[in-house]
């Protein structure tokens, strides 16, 4: 597993890229976890999602903007550690489909307050729509400090089926150095760019969330499956033609895990790294991460 680490690093800073500021219209792309086999299923167990995005803002006269970003994700997980002696499921199949829309209202140059409403359909396609659908909100304020650095501070808010959930982020996109950038949604995501020559963008990614899905068995009517991700990885973008690009990532998950609850047994407060009153019941087992190795096809257009 480790010659495959490396050499995917080796691939990937072997690349032809091309490092200039850029918005994301439209991407698609898949991830695929590589989880061992035991005995009892030797070649059974994988882990897979596939996750597309649309976004589509609109400028309005003041320079503010209306924000539109629809996201579908599917993850597909089979490993016999998701089942147990009270739990029979040993296979998850999981949908998300997330809508942010809101006003980016900007006060002027340097300073803007972005609010959003984010209505998520989050489900194995079983479970009840109406037990299905959670409503969150981000409000986020940034401040331009100068052309190299940007800075935003605020909240995410999300109903899961586990409770309320909440994740304080700060924003950065710095310009450290003329090779070397460093953006992200911190706690959520971040990017270190490094760029030897102007043709040249690769770097290190990562990436941590939980997100929770409805899903309807026999045993376990409007039950739900927390999904939490922790993922570290390299990668490098290429320019193909035009505006389309392609992303590859090769790494490893420290956290990779589908923990199944009954419908009504939540926490107090979920917080990024620790849940306040969890008293919970999980119904199956966990399992360690792996190696990954994702791709990505991007339209992306130049921002001035």
């Amino acid at each position: 597993m480790k010659t495959f680490f490396f050499t995917s690093v080796l691939l990937l800073l072997s690349l032809t890229l091309f490092a200039q500021d850029r918005f994301d219209v439209f991407y698609i792309g898949g991830n695929y976890n590589f989880i061992g086999t035991t005995d009892a299923n030797p070649n059974e167990n994988f882990d897979a999602h596939l996750k597309s995005n649309l976004s589509v803002p609109i400028v309005l006269k003041d320079s503010s903007i209306w924000f539109n970003s629809v996201d579908y994700q599917y993850f597909l997980t089979k490993n016999e550690y998701l089942a147990s002696t009270v739990n029979p499921i040993d296979q998850f199949n999981l949908h998300g489909i997330m809508l942010r829309t809101g006003y980016v209202h900007r006060f002027d140059s340097k300073r803007s307050l972005q609010m959003l409403f984010v209505p998520r359909y989050m489900s194995d396609m079983n479970a009840d729509f109406s037990n299905s659908i959670q409503f969150g909100g981000i409000v986020m304020y940034e401040k331009v400090k100068s052309k190299d650095y940007t800075w935003r501070v605020g909240v995410i808010y999300n109903n899961e089926f586990f409770g309320t959930y909440i994740v304080p982020v700060f924003y950065v996109d710095w310009n450290m150095r003329s090779k070397i950038k460093l953006k992200g949604l911190l706690p959520v995501y971040a990017k270190l760019y490094v760029q030897p020559t102007e043709k040249i963008d690769v770097g290190l990614h990562f990436i941590g969330l939980t997100t929770s899905h409805r899903i309807y068995e026999v045993s376990y009517e409007n039950a739900y499956v927390e999904r939490k991700v922790i993922d570290v990885s390299v990668f490098g973008n290429f320019h193909l033609f035009d505006n389309i690009f392609m992303e590859a990532r090769a790494g490893y998950s420290l956290s990779r895990d589908y923990g199944l609850y009954a419908e009504n047994d939540k926490v107090a407060l979920g917080l990024p790294l620790v849940n306040i009153g969890d008293d919970r019941t999980r119904l199956n087992e966990e399992f360690d991460g792996g190696a990954f190795v994702h791709l990505r096809l991007i339209y992306s257009i130049p921002v001035d």
